[in-house]
């Protein structure tokens, strides 16, 4: 390996896609997980598929918004479309979930992060909107957002490697 490489930067999108927006991501999810990391990444690894599916350059300024937003669009359920309303709605995911760093912990976020566990038997499910401690709230099971993630990660490494997304930017390592 040269010097200043990394394992990572030889790999394929497909294989990056798997190892570190899948299988990384899972490593720090284990056991009860990091939240705030972890709403972040899975943040930033939903702008990555969405950058998969424009013709742009993975390194394009300016992109974050429209490439999330193509990716809930294109490759999440039609549940999540309607949290995928733009800058200023109250729900957005864009804005809560993107740029939610802190999310669990910031008061007046319209966004509730809740584990599985117990979760339903509280009335709630995943993309419910619940007045919670006296506001109106988008109800993420951490579980099922994690599970649809999976899945849009799925849909990008098999259209690449199907020849369904290809091009320049998925050629080489």
């Amino acid at each position: 390996m040269k010097r200043g490489t990394t394992q990572t930067n030889l790999m394929d999108i497909p294989d990056f896609i798997q190892r570190v927006l899948i299988d990384e991501f899972k490593e720090i999810q284990h056991g009860e997980g990091h939240l705030s990391l972890s709403t972040a990444l899975l943040g930033q690894g939903i702008e990555f598929l969405g950058a998969c599916l424009d013709s742009e350059p993975f390194s394009a300024k300016g992109l974050s918004a429209p490439r999330f937003r193509k990716a809930i669009d294109d490759l999440f359920p039609p549940t999540y479309h309607r949290f995928n309303q733009g800058t200023g709605k109250p729900f957005d995911l864009y804005e809560n979930l993107r740029l939610g760093l802190l999310l669990p912990i910031l008061p007046g976020i319209r966004l509730e992060l809740r584990r599985r566990i117990g979760t339903e038997k509280r009335g709630a499910h995943h993309l419910d909107v619940l007045e919670i401690r006296g506001m109106s709230r988008l109800v993420l099971v951490w579980e099922d957002l994690l599970e649809d993630y999976e899945r849009a990660c799925e849909e990008v490494m098999a259209s690449i490697r199907g020849g369904r997304l290809k091009g320049w930017k998925f050629e080489g390592d």
